[in-house]
């Protein structure tokens, strides 16, 4: 059996402030920008936890999927 974890009130708020001002859809293309330019340069010397940056990343970007269709319909500060 796994335990469900739960963030606090806080995190979630602060979650909520961070996509308030910074656009899903925005930030998850920057970070694909980030990474990508990052992976380009890298093709040479590839860090030994690569396979690790590469799963973050890619659950990091889900995520803001997710954050993005969720606020879809929240106006643009």
């Amino acid at each position: 059996m796994s335990t469900k974890l739960k963030i606090s009130k806080e995190l979630e708020k602060q979650f909520n402030e961070f996509l308030e001002y910074h656009p899903a859809k925005r930030v998850n293309r920057s970070l694909r920008e980030v990474f990508m330019t990052y992976a380009s340069y890298s093709l040479n010397v590839v860090p030994l936890n690569m396979e690790e940056i590469i799963w973050d990343m890619q659950s990091l970007m889900e995520l803001f999927d997710m954050a993005e269709d969720e606020t879809k319909d929240w106006p643009e500060k």
